[in-house]
């Protein structure tokens, strides 16, 4: 007998009736030719795996996924669909978010050159008392170059000459003392 038919003879004394479900997988590919499965459909809330190279199955990571026939699917959870939408959705929402953006940068142009754009006005009376102001300033400046200039000649340096011909006097430095022998002998050394 066989491993089989001695199992369904202990089920069929136990009255154990088995009826053996069939598991029913969908596969899809992604835009870059990944396969995915899920058991039954790929519905919100069902568990999605990628299929590898010798079969086993991968939770597929959280994120976004472009398939094959341009729809989108959500992985909320590792391995768990949040949503499948159409890629025309997202399109429509990328464009509305693009375009907020765009025209909220423009305010921020139009609202930047209208302030740094002032225009001020001013008096006939208020302009000719500023050149006053600053004709006043021009005359200090020019008054105050010329009095340095004036104090600059006024010093006038004599210049250092080299008289070689000047004696110099030899010089002692020894204090004065008796004129001793010693001391005469010290002021020979000294002045050598």
């Amino acid at each position: 007998m066989k491993a089989l038919e001695v199992l369904d003879q202990i089920k069929g004394i136990l009255g154990i009736e088995l009826s053996e479900e069939k598991v029913q997988l969908a596969t899809m590919k992604l835009d870059n030719g990944t396969e995915i499965m899920t058991e039954g459909e790929f519905v919100k809330d069902k568990e999605v795996f990628i299929v590898g190279e010798e079969g086993e199955k991968i939770a597929l990571p959280v994120g976004d996924y472009t398939l094959e026939d341009s729809r989108i699917l959500s992985v909320i959870e590792e391995g768990l669909i949040n949503e499948i939408k159409e890629a025309a959705e997202e399109e429509v929402v990328e464009e509305q978010a693009e375009k907020e953006v765009e025209a909220e940068a423009e305010e921020a142009k139009v609202k930047s050159k209208t302030e740094s754009t002032q225009v001020v006005y001013a008096t006939k009376e208020e302009v000719d008392e500023v050149k006053s102001m600053i004709a006043e300033i021009k005359t200090l400046l020019e008054k105050e170059k010329e009095v340095e200039q004036v104090e600059m000649s006024a010093e006038v340096v004599e210049p250092i000459a080299h008289n070689p011909e000047a004696a110099s006097e030899p010089k002692n430095n020894l204090p004065q003392q008796e004129n001793n022998q010693l001391s005469r002998i010290r002021q020979m050394i000294y002045n050598k």
